[in-house]
């Protein structure tokens, strides 16, 4: 899981950048390191063209606001820029995202800021980097799949009055969206509180509401219910949060559904445009990205509903 791939066991800002250049390779086939380029002048890298820039920073405690500040100026001096990716080891305080709200409403071109979060989240999805950079993490993962494994082996959970007859579980597919669910809850938890996501107590928090073992023997006419009341929690949660926090996650959202539908830049913009009349994101306040949010939501369900 990405909460268990610690950034900050990186030993020097370099190694962050070597892993940030690895990473960003893979993710945007288009991407040049600085460092191979040749120059500096406070971009670490870009894609073709010069569309869009990278920078990068490694440090030990919260990033210092006067750090994004004095970055996003520098980018502000280069011309035909698209997009400003912040790429950082660790999180930005509260005063830091208001900082870069006030100035994705006035800047030029759209900001986006990766904290260690969504870093370890991408890449949790590429476990040869994960095994190259954090050597200690692959070995105790290895190491406690196989422990395990042997617990399983030797003994069974104990069934609980809530437990499915056999054949009467739920299948892969519903145990599937449970899962997400769960994920989901624990690590938006981590990132509101800056800690390592606990999925153990969201798995026993959900066993216990329904008096299973596992949520594999959760029964299947009670799989409607378990997905609600993981959907009420994970509502009851964020009604909480900051607003930047919804902001944010707004707009990877509209990002990640506009990848998974393929569009072009062209089909964006023209969907941005029918639901508030802006055709950049940049260019909208709060309320017009959520509304731009939940649209793609809906139109993303329709579409899958049609197969």
């Amino acid at each position: 899981m990405p909460g268990r791939i610690n950034l900050r066991k990186l030993e020097s800002p370099q190694q962050f950048q070597r892993l940030c250049e690895r990473l960003l390779a893979r993710l945007y086939p288009d991407f040049h390191p600085v460092s191979q380029a040749g120059g500096d002048e406070g971009v670490d890298g870009f894609l073709a063209w010069g569309s869009e820039f990278f920078q990068f920073t490694h440090t030990e405690g919260n990033v210092p606001l006067r750090k994004v500040r004095a970055d996003l100026e520098k980018a502000k001096e280069f011309r035909g820029v698209n997009k400003w990716h912040f790429l950082c080891s660790r999180s930005l305080s509260a005063q830091t995202w208001r900082f870069i709200e006030t100035e994705r409403t006035s800047c030029s071109f759209a900001i986006e800021i990766w904290d260690g979060t969504r870093i370890e989240e991408e890449l949790s999805k590429q476990q040869d980097l994960v095994d190259e950079f954090f050597p200690e993490y692959a070995k105790k993962a290895y190491e406690g799949t196989e422990k395990i494994q042997r617990i399983l082996k030797r003994k069974r959970l104990r069934a609980r009055d809530g437990d499915a007859p056999e054949g009467l579980e739920i299948n892969e597919d519903e145990k599937e969206d449970i899962q997400k669910l769960i994920n989901q809850l624990a690590e938006e938890e981590a990132v509101r509180r800056g800690r390592k996501a606990n999925y153990q107590r969201e798995w026993a928090e959900l066993n216990s509401k329904f008096d299973v073992s596992s949520y594999h023997r959760l029964p299947k006419n009670r799989f409607g219910q378990a997905i609600e009341y993981l959907r009420g929690k994970l509502f009851k949660r964020r009604a909480g949060e900051p607003r930047y926090f919804q902001v944010q996650r707004a707009v990877r959202g509209i990002h990640g559904i506009a990848k998974a539908l393929a569009w072009t830049e062209q089909q964006r913009r023209q969907f941005y445009s029918e639901q508030t009349g802006k055709d950049h994101l940049k260019d909208m306040n709060t309320k017009e990205k959520l509304t731009v949010y939940e649209a793609m939501k809906l139109l993303q369900k329709r579409i899958d509903a049609q197969g």
